[in-house]
């Protein structure tokens, strides 16, 4: 009865020690965000932006480190390989997906790999021609590629992007024979739209902001299924008869898996918080981003969804990675 009654302490003061270490905090933490991205993009910048927000109000202490290349594989696969105790995040964005489902034997799983914390942020996807263009309305765009068939043509960072995915349906609902130019980033293709070599631009709009509120570019359509805060005056494509066309790059954070549930509590705590203090709203706003929060399961089964859908694509699309 005696060794039944200590094995019986025993177990409970283990489990109370368990319990104890799976709730450690993150105060007070050295906590390792990759960002698998070079600095002074999108994604770094809402990433500097939150984790100064979070360390200032008494969170952990956040270290950047920008691991770059193969769109974002590179540094996705670091945080895949790192110990799951709560000290290593990742930024995530579209190419987190897109990477995985073109390279599905070679890297990470976007699903399997990693759990999830939030999605916090996104920006809208728009199409846009020059300032100075002859086509005022996505309607006379389309109706001059129907009439010079293979002589028009959009550019997009690319290949195998969301942008790119979202041009190719447009030309599938439309019936289009559009010229597709890839380029290695938006600069570069905002550069060709407003130099005459590209009829038109699909970019995210954070990469075209400043083009449109200088009239260099004028956007025609976004591809959503709603009219979007920044340009309420600009038709969506389902507006103009084109369902299930959405393109938006989405901004959030994973863990390795196997995280402790606790950790992975913690963070979606700071983030939510952080995400919703106005000084950071506007931070974000100057550079095209708007808040969006979905946590914890919601986010994962997003992240599942938009894995099928990539992969969908990608099939009938026959697009190739790089």
């Amino acid at each position: 009865m005696r060794v039944t009654k200590f094995l019986a302490v025993a177990a409970t003061a283990l489990s109370l020690v368990g319990h104890a270490a799976q709730a450690e905090s993150l105060v007070g933490k050295s906590v390792r965000i990759i960002v698998p991205y070079p600095a002074g993009g999108a994604g770094d910048v809402i990433t500097r932006v939150l984790a100064q927000q979070i360390t200032e109000t008494g969170g952990p202490t956040f270290v950047v480190e920008n691991r770059p290349g193969a769109g974002s594989i590179i540094g996705s696969d670091v945080a895949a390989r790192a110990t799951p105790d709560g000290l290593t995040i990742l930024l995530v964005e579209n190419p987190y997906i897109l990477g995985a489902v073109l390279h599905p034997t070679d890297h990470y799983h976007p699903v399997k790999s990693f759990d999830p914390i939030c999605y916090l942020a996104d920006t809208p996807s728009v199409i846009a021609v020059a300032g100075n263009s002859e086509y005022k309305t996505l309607a006379e765009f389309i109706t001059a590629a129907k009439a010079k068939p293979g002589t028009l043509s959009y550019g997009s960072t690319g290949p195998a992007s969301t942008v790119h995915i979202a041009g190719e349906l447009l030309k599938r609902a439309a019936g289009l024979d559009l010229i597709y130019v890839p380029f290695p980033g938006s600069p570069p293709v905002v550069n060709a739209v407003l130099g005459g070599h590209v009829t038109a631009v699909i970019a995210n709009y954070s990469d075209l902001k400043a083009q449109i509120d200088g009239k260099g570019l004028r956007a025609i359509a976004v591809p959503a299924q709603k009219r979007v805060d920044p340009l309420p005056d600009i038709p969506t494509l389902e507006e103009q008869g084109f369902k299930d066309i959405e393109a938006s790059v989405w901004f959030g954070f994973v863990a390795p898996v196997g995280t402790p549930k606790d950790m992975l509590a913690q963070f979606e705590k700071y983030f939510t918080a952080a995400i919703a203090v106005p000084a950071v709203k506007s931070k974000l706003n100057v550079v095209g981003l708007y808040p969006k929060v979905m946590c914890g399961p919601e986010f994962g089964a997003f992240i599942a969804t938009q894995t099928a859908d990539y992969t969908k694509f990608v099939k009938e699309f026959d697009i190739k990675g790089e």
